[in-house]
């Protein structure tokens, strides 16, 4: 009897250990919207914070046709376990008000959906060095569709001294876009350095794709090492669709 409470316990414990290991933060993308001329984007990610527990909120300004911040990014963590995303969400959303006025973003103006793609969905769940394609269309119907482009995201290893004390390299990013009516070609991002707001980036997967007039806006997940296992944060690369 005692023996098997002693399995029972140590079964217990092997769970909880592995649990852990895999209670990394993932974040959750709020696309809030485009300014009505499409110039910028404002999007939110939100969750609570892996290890300490802390509800967080960041906002993000893009200027969509440079593929660079508009502005700086509102970030609030609030630090205590009792408290809430939606307390997080609002501090956030009260700060980053008047840059959403600024910038003329209009709340729910998100765009044309056109790719999603779940966590739970493990198209991009592979260890090989093979670059991850998306494919799609801007409007599709019965007996047309209408541009027909292609995404695809490589990754390089890179190992710059902040990430030296991990033995897993970190990753640089390219992204290129392919229109496959024309057979042109361009790259929407192609890292040369791991920026520092990255952190040390093991890892990325196309997400969300969305379009708004004449431009697409790719929202990448970039994961970390976290305290409790990965983490995942967005970043949204920009351009013109043609």
């Amino acid at each position: 009897m005692r023996s098997t409470v002693i399995s029972a316990v140590l079964l217990l414990l092997v769970l909880g250990f592995a649990s852990e290991a895999f209670a990394g933060d993932y974040a959750t993308l709020n696309v809030i919207g485009f300014s009505k001329d499409g110039r910028y984007l404002a999007f939110e990610e939100y969750g609570v914070q892996d290890g300490s527990g802390f509800p967080y909120s960041n906002i993000y300004f893009i200027d969509v046709e440079k593929n660079v911040f508009a502005s700086a990014r509102v970030s609030v963590r609030l630090e205590n376990e009792s408290a809430s995303e939606v307390a997080a969400r609002t501090r956030a959303a009260s700060l980053a008000a008047r840059q959403i006025k600024r910038l003329g973003i209009v709340k729910g103006n998100a765009g044309k959906l056109v790719v999603s793609h779940l966590l739970t969905d493990l198209t991009f769940d592979s260890s090989d060095d093979k670059p991850s394609i998306v494919k799609f269309a801007e409007d599709v119907g019965s007996m047309y569709r209408r541009g027909d482009h292609e995404l695809s995201l490589s990754q390089k290893p890179i190992r710059p001294k902040a990430c030296e004390l991990y033995e897993e390299d970190a990753m640089l990013l390219e992204l290129s876009l392919k229109n496959r009516e024309n057979d042109s070609f361009k790259f929407l991002q192609k890292d040369l350095t791991l920026p520092a707001a990255r952190g040390c980036a093991i890892d990325y997967r196309i997400q969300d794709v969305y379009l708004y007039k004449g431009s697409i806006v790719v929202f990448i997940g970039v994961f970390t090492r976290g305290f409790e296992g990965p983490d995942m944060r967005y970043m949204a690369v920009t351009g013109k669709l043609e």
